[in-house]
């Protein structure tokens, strides 16, 4: 699952919800808005300034969250 098209295809109420029952941290959740928007992880990396790996482990977390949440 690509997590960027995934949130960018949930409405407003939809995002808002997820990201009340995710537990995310504060790096999380700026990762988790910017990815709703539609911004690229290159832009991603560079507005937040981590590394691509950084991003993608941060990225595979909020996954995990979002998977754990839906009972996967």
């Amino acid at each position: 699952m690509r997590l960027g098209m995934y949130l960018t295809s949930l409405t407003k109420p939809e995002l808002e919800g997820l990201r009340e029952r995710l537990n995310l941290t504060d790096d999380e959740m700026i990762i988790f808005d910017l990815l709703s928007r539609g911004k690229s992880n290159t832009c991603i990396c560079d507005k937040c300034l981590l590394s691509s790996s950084t991003l993608d482990r941060k990225i595979s977390k909020i996954k995990a969250k979002i998977n754990r949440l839906k009972g996967c």
